[in-house]
């Protein structure tokens, strides 16, 4: 199907779909099921502008086959229309969107990276004892003659870890969610830059693109997510994504919480904590360190 040809019934079946309700601001993403039941109960009028990915441009829903009921009588009224209808190059209103600040992309991150950093050791621990390194090899006592095959492990399984970090990000994105563990608890998702759920294999790489971006920027290119439009990061605009409230571009735009959600809150106060006690800590083995030495 090229993008000059009205979708099919068929091929619509799946899709995720979107549409501008009267006050000219973007819903969804909806399912075919929903959009079509909304359109034939009179909920949504037949000049309303609908889109899915794989068309060139918005659509009326009276163009797009299988969305309206049987054809009308000739000669009967149409549908009211509470909008006027739009060109397909007209503007949609997004203004209603509430793009995830930094704050709580922070405490998300937070959230899985004490997860992902769970699991990881989960995989490390068996796999060393199974090797025959024991615990003390984490502290970098490694048994005399072993350190060549312990550096060889190390360089085998940290890449096995990232791919499985990558795997959990891109599954968790893509799933109807759209959202890891982390950002769900703080009530934010990752979307594409029309608002659709993105694909496993992008929300795959956009943890390598996350990755390499705070290696060799030093953290900066996250950081721009705070000064941003629509508070995108560069891995953000490398991966055409954004991230927003969890009830952005639903049926209830209404409910997105703007500002700092009480877990993001709770997250980062108690981050804040535990950098404050790191910090005390390792001021207190230097002070003792030096104090041995005098």
């Amino acid at each position: 199907m090229n993008e000059n040809t009205a979708p099919t019934p068929d091929t619509a079946n799946s899709a995720e779909w979107f549409y501008v309700d009267a006050r000219r601001q973007q819903q969804g993403p909806l399912a075919h099921e929903q959009l079509l039941a909304q359109v034939q109960n009179g909920l949504l009028p037949a000049d309303t502008l609908v889109w899915k990915n794989g068309m060139s441009d918005w659509q009326p829903a009276s163009a797009v086959p299988g969305l309206l009921p049987a054809p009308m009588p000739q000669g009967a009224a149409p549908l009211p229309s509470p909008t006027a209808p739009l060109p397909a190059s007209a503007d949609i209103d997004r203004s209603d969107i509430v793009y995830a600040g930094f704050w709580r992309r922070v405490a998300a991150n937070v959230i899985d990276s004490l997860i992902v950093g769970m699991l990881s050791y989960i995989i490390i621990i068996p796999v060393m004892l199974v090797a025959g390194f024991s615990l003390a090899a984490f502290a970098g006592d490694i048994p005399s003659g072993q350190e060549s095959a312990f550096t060889w492990l190390m360089l085998g399984l940290y890449p096995l870890l990232y791919t499985l970090h990558a795997i959990y990000y891109g599954w968790m994105q893509s799933r109807p969610a759209q959202a890891t563990l982390g950002k769900m608890a703080c009530g934010i998702k990752v979307v594409g830059n029309n608002g659709e759920r993105i694909s496993f294999w992008r929300g795959f790489g956009r943890y390598f693109a996350f990755a390499f971006v705070f290696v060799f920027t030093l953290g900066i290119g996250t950081l721009i997510a705070a000064f941003t439009d629509r508070k995108r990061a560069l891995h953000d605009m490398m991966c055409s994504t954004l991230v927003v409230d969890k009830w952005a571009y639903s049926p209830h735009p209404e409910l997105q919480t703007r500002g700092l959600d009480t877990v993001t809150k709770v997250v980062l106060a108690l981050y804040a904590v535990l950098l404050v006690l790191v910090f005390l800590f390792a001021m207190l083995v230097t002070m003792i360190a030096i104090g041995g030495q005098a």
